[in-house]
């Protein structure tokens, strides 16, 4: 989908889907007997109404005192669902939103990603992250409160890998000579990068290493505020080309984890001001493109929404289907 937004010359917006039933953020009852045909299923109607990519999150375990705030501890492996998702679908494009760089030896996840956007034929976006759970950092035998060191150092380790050549990398935490690490990605000179983290210190990560920023469930008025600290603080401006993706739920239905949502609203003519309006605030604060949460009642609610999107949503916003 297309929009322009500001003055200049027009920019992309890009709409994506953060899927459900892989993980049990903002679960549903109807995505605990889901399995992965219905997660397929969503994404390919999210295909078909022009979407552009769809997320896959990552958690290697869930402590048991979490499991009342989540319901489940059910996440789905990101590196094994790219494959399924990819097998499944033509033009959607498949974004980590977000692995977590510290917790995987970086010769596998550079393996593991380039191996998916070949057999996806380059539609991957690789989106990385640090985590906030410390008990996942002592499982991996990571420091904590290096996880950012381990993180910049493993991300740089796994870009030199993806040249494909005989590659030597000598940082803090990965140190390897003269390895290989093949295929490269089909995307050259790489895949695009995504970073979270909703602190200034993913968006500086994000500036230096990636090509955008993907804060989780923040405000336009907290994408304002730190696009301002790291500026004043830092110096850092984003250039034009970088994105800042934020989570949008246009229909409602987010609750706080461990509480019930709030109602669902029902998607027809009467949002679609809201939403129009919705969107412009983002964007006047400095957002780029929107991954749709979409806690919909049942997986009919859930279509019904898509369809909407693409057909009345869309076009009432300036998006125009490609």
């Amino acid at each position: 989908m297309n929009a322009a937004s500001g003055p200049g010359s027009p920019r992309r917006v890009e709409l994506g889907l953060f899927l459900p039933i892989v993980q049990p953020i903002n679960r549903q009852r109807w995505e605990d007997t889901a399995g992965p045909a219905v997660v397929l299923e969503i994404a390919r109607h999210a295909e078909s109404v022009g979407l552009d990519f769809v997320t896959v999150q990552d958690h290697g375990a869930i402590a048991v005192s979490e499991l009342a705030s989540y319901g489940s501890a059910r996440f789905y492996d990101p590196m094994v669902l790219l494959g399924y998702l990819a097998a499944g679908t033509q033009r959607l494009r498949l974004a980590t939103h977000v692995i977590q760089l510290h917790l995987r030896s970086p010769l596998v996840t550079a393996k593991a990603l380039a191996t998916a956007d070949v057999v996806s034929g380059g539609r991957l976006i690789a989106g990385f992250g640090v985590g906030s759970r410390d008990y996942e950092a002592r499982a991996a035998r990571v420091p904590f409160d290096r996880r950012g060191s381990v993180a910049d150092d493993y991300l740089r380790a796994i870009l030199a890998l993806w040249s494909g050549e005989p590659t030597t990398y000598h940082g803090p935490w990965a140190d390897f000579d003269d390895l290989i690490c093949a295929p490269a990605p089909a995307q050259r000179p790489r895949p695009p990068l995504w970073i979270g983290g909703n602190r200034p210190v993913g968006l500086r990560r994000a500036l230096r290493l990636a090509d955008a920023w993907v804060p989780w469930n923040v405000t336009p008025a907290h994408i304002q505020s730190t696009l301002r600290a790291v500026t004043d603080g830092y110096g850092l401006v984003a250039p034009d080309d970088f994105r800042i993706v934020v989570s949008w739920a246009p229909l409602g239905g987010r609750g706080p984890r461990g509480e019930p949502p709030p109602p669902y609203r029902r998607p027809g003519p009467a949002e679609i001001s809201r939403c129009v309006d919705e969107m412009g605030q983002w964007l006047q604060a400095g957002a780029t493109d929107f991954v749709l949460d979409l806690p919909a009642p049942s997986c009919r609610s859930l279509i019904e929404s898509l369809d909407w999107i693409g057909s009345e949503l869309g076009p009432a916003a300036g998006l125009a289907r490609t």
